[in-house]
């Protein structure tokens, strides 16, 4: 039922352009592998504007995967001076340049941005260059080859690839590992950057995503900044900063670092892969009971660990908000309680205690202009009515 817009054969892979029976398109590698798509535009920016938002001059951006790329073409919505762009294979750049138009951004024709079509830890190995924020995408951590895109190593070298006050963002699925790889990552980060913390991708009752990030140097939070960089989104003063405080704050979950969680997991090396070969294990094991992933009800319990071990009010990185600041951060948690409460049968009414828990938090103005999902598309103002046929 599904009908084949574009396709390309090359050495690296078939990539193909796909319409699904339930309308929107997506990037497929293999006839299996799902890049992304226009029905997740919602969660592929936030991927960059959670990030963007909490740094207080994002100049300069890096981004170790592509994809279709609606993620990266987000940070052009900012005022950013280059963006250095890494995709592996050759074959989706094309197809993104032909098919993705309407949702990127202008990617491929903003001389801020430069693409390469190359392995981006290299890239990253080999740059000259230094920055503001790396990215690394949503990667399959149980595909073979993906597990030294987690390694000591690799987060070594990104630590030196970034300017003072600088970010690295480690996107994971929660849907594809088990604490066990989510905590070894998060060890791994630890080990090299001084402060790491815990981002949601989204607020969604499943298939979330989550970002570990690597702070250049262990300092709070500065909410001064995210009004900022909300202002400056789009070059659209639209609403005032509490709009974009709350927007960021909602999904930050907490400090991995002051809470000590992932301390007595072992370190993801080089010489010692250990995510190339235990989330193969574990995406198979899954499918027999015997492993879990990060979902529901595991999820829930490893967010509600993690606020415990570090509460917002005791937070260090959290030490400038005020106290509404703070009741942001708390609607987040309470409204990931309500979205995963609301999706099991016999449980609406607690259920509904945490959506008022989120109202109270966030409060009746701010509720009703925030959409779950994230960040919303009227603030960036693109053409999303093109199909990717008209685009291409």
């Amino acid at each position: 039922g599904e009908r084949l817009i574009a396709a390309r054969e090359g050495a690296h892979a078939t990539a193909a352009v796909v319409e699904l029976v339930a309308g929107g398109y997506v990037m497929r590698v293999n006839n299996y592998y799902t890049l992304g798509g226009t029905n997740n535009v919602f969660t592929e920016r936030n991927q960059t504007v959670i990030p963007m938002l909490t740094h207080p001059e994002p100049e300069s951006v890096f981004f170790l995967g592509m994809g279709t790329g609606i993620t990266a073409g987000a940070a052009l919505a900012f005022p950013v001076e280059r963006v250095v762009v890494t995709e592996l294979l050759p074959e989706v750049v094309a197809l993104s340049r032909a098919h993705f138009g309407p949702w990127i951004n202008g990617l491929f024709e903003d001389p801020r941005a430069v693409i390469h079509a190359e392995d981006g830890r290299n890239v990253l190995a080999r740059s000259p260059e230094k920055f503001n924020v790396i990215i690394s995408d949503l990667f399959t951590p149980w595909k073979a080859g993906t597990g030294n895109l987690y390694t000591l190593e690799n987060y070594r070298n990104g630590y030196e690839r970034l300017k003072p006050g600088g970010l690295y963002v480690q996107w994971i699925p929660l849907y594809q590992v088990s604490e066990r790889e989510l905590a070894i990552i998060g060890r791994t980060m630890d080990e090299v950057f001084p402060q790491v913390t815990l981002w949601r991708g989204d607020l969604f009752a499943e298939r979330s995503i989550a970002a570990l990030v690597g702070h250049k140097e262990a300092a709070p939070l500065e909410p001064s900044a995210i009004a900022r960089q909300g202002r400056r989104l789009a070059s659209q003063p639209k609403w005032d900063g509490a709009f974009y405080e709350a927007l960021a704050l909602r999904h930050y979950a907490g400090n991995v670092s002051e809470s000590g969680i992932f301390s007595e997991y072992p370190l993801n090396t080089d010489n010692y892969p250990l995510i190339e070969y235990l989330a193969p294990r574990t995406h198979r094991l899954a499918r027999t009971g015997e492993a879990r992933f990060l979902i529901g009800a595991y999820r829930e319990d490893f967010y509600e660990r993690l606020r415990t071990a570090v509460p917002p009010e005791t937070d260090r990185y959290l030490a400038q908000l005020t106290e509404t600041q703070r009741d942001y951060v708390r609607a987040g948690h309470a409204y990931s309680r309500y979205m995963y409460l609301k999706s099991q049968s016999g449980r609406r009414d607690e259920a509904l205690e945490y959506y008022q828990a989120y109202e109270r938090k966030l409060g009746s103005s701010l509720t009703d202009l925030l959409v779950p999902e994230g960040i919303s598309l009227d603030l960036i103002e693109l053409d999303h009515n093109q199909t990717p046929e008209a685009a291409g």
